[in-house]
């Protein structure tokens, strides 16, 4: 075991495998007792394959133990074993879990993770993909990795420990096929992007995603606001028009910021050797002296001159 150095623990649940397909059979491991009548299920739900769930509405009572935050505990608790072998993990696991979980949760949580490590090693037996970034390993990735999850876990287990990866997966499936289908125009790519992540997204996932995309749009409008030179008026103007006044404010300080540390780079860098050494101690902290030697290199590489017919 330990030539394996048991490297899944690491992997935890929000890897995507993308491969051929087929899973090698292993059995599962040992059951917690709380857990043990749903092992029936469990098979039944194995033999029958059916695509796992997306957002559902449920009056049902939430089970507090399975969230995803149980998954980051078990991988704190896999890191943190630093065990070569399952049965020392499982050894030491009783009391790491109480570092992290309330008593009446213990013994039930340490039969999930049994399961958890069982099912992260036949992860690691799937076929690793012949194409990365092609859609249709993805997808047969995807449906070998639920294949596996329903031979260790219940279907409800599955929903509460991994319900949003298993949707963000498939959202990203489906924008990989967007992305490579050339058939489509921008705008119906987009309209079916937007409905993918209202189909497969939860409201939390979605408003996630809003922030991650709007970076990506305030960096781009950036860079073009740069690229024509536009005045502080101007950029204030088409920021407070984007985003807001609030974002627009924030940004018109970053700007400042931005400015009188390049004012500060290029003093320094005009500098002879001797006058760099002082102005290293008067113009930067002590924190800016530790970002200063890739900052002049990162401006060294954008003012190379690029190879003939390497765009910009």
């Amino acid at each position: 075991m330990r030539g394996r150095h048991w490297g899944f623990w690491a992997v935890g649940a929000a890897l995507l495998v993308a491969v051929g397909g087929g899973w090698l059979a292993t059995s599962p491991g040992a059951i917690d007792p709380v857990d043990a009548s749903r092992a029936a299920g469990r098979e039944a739900t194995a033999a029958t394959p059916t695509t796992e769930p997306r957002p559902v509405q449920t009056t049902a009572a939430p089970d507090g133990l399975l969230t995803s935050e149980l998954i980051a505990v078990f991988d704190r608790v896999l890191s943190e074993a630093q065990a070569d072998s399952k049965a020392t993990l499982m050894a030491r696991a009783p009391a790491l879990l109480a570092k992290y979980l309330r008593e009446d949760w213990r013994v039930r949580a340490l039969g999930l993770l049994e399961r958890y490590v069982d099912m992260q090693e036949a992860l690691q037996a799937l076929q690793p993909p012949t194409t990365p970034g092609d859609p249709a390993f993805l997808r047969r990735g995807l449906q070998a990795r639920e294949e596996v999850r329903r031979r260790y876990f219940a279907p409800e287990e599955i929903e509460g420990l991994f319900g949003d990866q298993i949707r963000q997966d498939h959202f990203m499936a489906d924008k990989m096929e967007l992305l490579a289908n050339g058939n489509l125009t921008p705008e119906q790519r987009a309209a079916a992007l937007a409905q993918s992540e209202q189909a497969w997204l939860t409201p939390e996932q979605r408003a996630v995603r809003k922030d991650a995309v709007a970076h990506v749009d305030v960096m781009r409008q950036t860079q073009a606001l740069d690229a024509r030179g536009a005045t502080p008026q101007e950029r204030f103007a088409a920021r407070n028009e984007a985003y807001g006044y609030e974002v627009a404010r924030g940004l018109a300080t970053l700007d400042l910021e931005n400015q009188e540390w390049n004012a500060r780079l290029d003093r320094y860098a005009r500098a002879s050797e001797a006058e760099q050494a002082q102005l290293r101690e008067t113009l930067f902290n002590d924190t800016e002296r530790l970002r200063l030697s890739g900052a002049l290199a990162m401006r060294a590489l954008a003012a190379a001159p690029k190879p003939a017919g390497q765009g910009g």
